[in-house]
């Protein structure tokens, strides 16, 4: 694998103690300016590479012509073992591919990437792809999966089979190709953009460059995944779930930094998790509340509140026990709390009084142990003698300066 810098070095063709990559970068401008106005494509260099090591008769990958090098920014090695392995499509943006691996690398230029244009020897196709393909994704920590505007990635049948190995492995990342300010977008017209997107991927209408290739592995799949119960249809509808996740969690990011309630209502309805987070822990609500946008922020707050349980008083108390307990602590009159009870409990007045009649065992049962017991820290305890109320005031403080730390509407955010 290379670095994300030397990666960076050939797509934008700069100068420096790398030559190798010099050379793949300066064929790859000139095979770009020999073909119609347009972007520079992977496939576009890969042909620049292969007539550059015919003319010079270097043979093997470009990542083995580098050996030894360092990067003249970090002084690290340039290649070695990878930690990420990318799936890409070779006919989009090569500018684009690169500027998204600095993206995702956030700075740290010696990190290292597994790309196939470098990585596999372009004049002497392996004997066993398939089995290529396997040993690059399965000795990856991750595999990337990077996707322009029109996901031609998800088109491609080789890159559709990586891309199910990785997910399968647990090991799949997705991100936006280039570095758009928004990643995938941040309005309904994203969301629908993208929906029709992963609904048109198809593991039948996917294809490879070579016919031969397509007979290969659609008859592995047959041979090993069918066979082991998995199934493409199920593991390609797993995949759609997982980018859909991946990708509306992103939108939705995006929709809340914008404040565009429309679309962040559509993508919720959508069934984007209130719970996302950006990549520095931020929750939603802390970024609308950082943004100002009140109204967004109580939005995803109920969207968020209704996913959760709500436990029923009588899962803590039985109604009996609850009366009683009101009436000797003083807290709340009998009568109030009746009408909300489910049980029938016939006369209130009737309740065995030596059952109640021991204050500690209504603390013991009321209130829970935690509350009673000091903990060294300064925490609240209740006896019979003091009111509930008093408890409650006294645990409400340090209950509020918790509360506080972690309030969205501090307007601070972590970066």
């Amino acid at each position: 694998g290379g670095t994300a810098a030397a990666a960076a070095g050939a797509a934008a063709a700069a100068r420096s103690n790398v030559g190798a990559i010099d050379v793949a970068a300066g064929a790859g401008e000139a095979e770009a300016g020999a073909e119609a106005e347009g972007p520079q494509t992977t496939r576009s260099v890969a042909q620049a590479l292969k007539r550059s090591a015919k003319e010079t008769g270097i043979e093997g990958p470009l990542v083995g012509r580098l050996e030894g090098e360092t990067s003249f920014v970090t002084g690290g090695d340039v290649v070695g073992p990878a930690e990420v392995h990318v799936a890409h499509a070779w006919d989009g943006s090569f500018a684009d591919l690169t500027a998204a691996l600095l993206k995702d690398a956030a700075g740290d230029l010696d990190r290292r990437y597994s790309i196939d244009l470098f990585s596999t020897d372009l004049l002497t196709p392996p004997d066993d792809p398939i089995g290529t393909v396997q040993r690059l994704v399965g000795g990856a920590s991750e595999v990337l999966l990077v996707l322009d505007e029109d996901a031609l990635a998800l088109r491609r049948l080789w890159v559709l089979f990586e891309v199910l190995l990785a997910h399968d492995a647990g090991k799949l990342r997705v991100c936006r190709a280039g570095a758009p300010r928004v990643g995938f977008g941040d309005s309904e017209a994203a969301l629908k953009h993208w929906q029709n997107q992963i609904d048109a991927v198809d593991w039948v209408l996917a294809e490879a460059t070579r016919k031969s290739d397509e007979k290969r592995l659609r008859g592995h799949t047959e041979r090993t995944w069918e066979l082991q119960g998995k199934g493409v249809e199920r593991m390609l509808a797993q995949l759609k779930k997982f980018l859909r996740r991946e990708i509306y969690g992103q939108i939705l990011l995006g929709a809340v930094r914008k404040g565009d309630r429309r679309a962040v209502q559509a993508l919720l309805d959508a069934g984007v998790s209130p719970e996302q987070q950006d990549a520095f822990g931020n929750t939603l609500e802390e970024i609308a509340s950082s943004n100002g946008k009140a109204d967004i922020e109580e939005l995803i707050f109920l969207r968020r509140m209704q996913g959760l349980t709500h436990s029923s008083l009588s899962s803590f108390f039985a109604p009996k026990e609850l009366l009683a307990g009101a009436a000797r602590e003083g807290v709340v009159d009998q009568a109030l709390l009746a009408p909300f009870m489910t049980e029938p409990l016939g006369d209130v007045g009737e309740l065995d009084e030596a059952i109640y009649s021991d204050e500690e065992f209504v603390a013991e049962r009321l209130l829970p142990g935690s509350a009673r017991r000091s903990s060294g820290g300064g925490s609240s305890t209740h006896t019979p003698s003091s009111s509930q109320h008093d408890w409650h005031e006294s645990s409400l403080g340090s209950s509020q300066s918790a509360l506080h730390d972690h309030n969205p509407r501090s307007g601070r955010l972590r970066s």
